[in-house]
């Protein structure tokens, strides 16, 4: 099994963790406390702040362009990992204090969220990776 075939069963893992951020980092500068007349700043149970938009929206497009090339699928699981993984972990501790104008508010859904995605990065990086070492292998043992 090599990575072409592998990409194309994990592309659809992929696609979905990207557009999910994408739809939701988009949608989120439509929810913002400056457009909304009620103030509050959520795109139904997800937060809705400038700054985690725009994460959101460069990863789900990042996610996009390595759903288009499966060799950029391992770079971008991990990275979307370990941005995931910091999300959840600062989104806990801003979760566990309420700060008003705390630029980055998250909600517990908002931690769900970040912390399924990055698991699901971890998984598919790791299988993703494994493939990609094992060609690396056999190509070099072929020469």
């Amino acid at each position: 099994m090599n990575l072409r075939t592998t990409g194309f069963l994990l592309r659809p893992v992929v696609l979905i963790i990207a557009l999910v951020h994408l739809v939701l980092g988009v949608l989120g500068f439509f929810f913002l406390p400056e457009a909304n007349q009620a103030g509050e700043n959520t795109l139904w149970i997800f937060s809705a702040t400038g700054m985690l938009d725009v994460i959101r929206t460069v990863l789900g497009a990042l996610g996009l362009v390595a759903v288009i090339k499966p060799s950029a699928i391992p770079a971008y699981c991990w990275l979307a990992f370990v941005a995931f993984a910091g999300l959840t972990a600062f989104g806990v501790l801003s979760a566990a204090t309420d700060t008003s104008g705390d630029a980055v508010n998250f909600s517990w859904a908002d931690n769900t969220l970040h912390g399924l995605t990055s698991l699901a990065a971890l998984v598919v990086g790791i299988a993703a990776t494994r493939v990609s070492r094992r060609e690396q292998s056999n190509a070099s043992e072929n020469v």
